[in-house]
């Protein structure tokens, strides 16, 4: 679908694309919930790195690639999890926006929701370079939302 074919069909239904601070802020309040998730998750490996001596700590702190990559798969189901359910993460939904396929203009498939969840992993893992590509879209769309076929939306109602 082009960009114009995208306009006409947002503007026939009324639809309106989300603003960059609020995916921002929604980006925020996810990896809030995540690090928080993690940490309750982990919280004796944590413990063990402010209570114990230096060797237990080198212990604890050779789990930490396994915490980076915990990060990562948490951060995957959540996203890909959340979009396929309800087109939006709980950051999302707390500022009203909504990730939408643009072929059916509702929550994105299954195969799309992780794909997009995925990239969206990976473009964090690239220094977010890939977040870069909203600032000069019409649509806002960051390199994974054009992999993905999505838009995210502002919900007006």
């Amino acid at each position: 679908m082009n960009d114009e074919t995208i306009q006409d069909t947002l503007d026939r239904e009324n639809l309106y694309i989300a603003p960059l601070d609020r995916r921002f802020w929604a980006y925020v309040i996810d990896s809030v919930l995540i690090s928080f998730l993690i940490f309750v998750i982990n919280f004796n490996t944590f413990a063990a790195l402010s209570t114990q001596g230096i060797e237990e700590s080198t212990k604890a702190l050779q789990e930490m690639p396994l915490l980076a990559l915990e990060v990562y798969v948490l951060g995957f189901i959540y996203q890909g999890l959340f979009t396929f359910l309800y087109g939006a993460s709980l950051g999302k939904m707390a500022l009203k926006i909504r990730v939408i396929s643009v072929d059916l203009l509702d929550s994105p498939n299954a195969l799309y929701s992780f794909w997009r969840a995925f990239l969206r992993e990976v473009s964090q893992v690239v220094y977010f370079i890939p977040f870069f590509f909203a600032f000069g879209d019409r649509f806002k769309r960051t390199l994974y939302d054009r992999a993905s076929r999505t838009i995210v939306i502002y919900q007006n109602r």
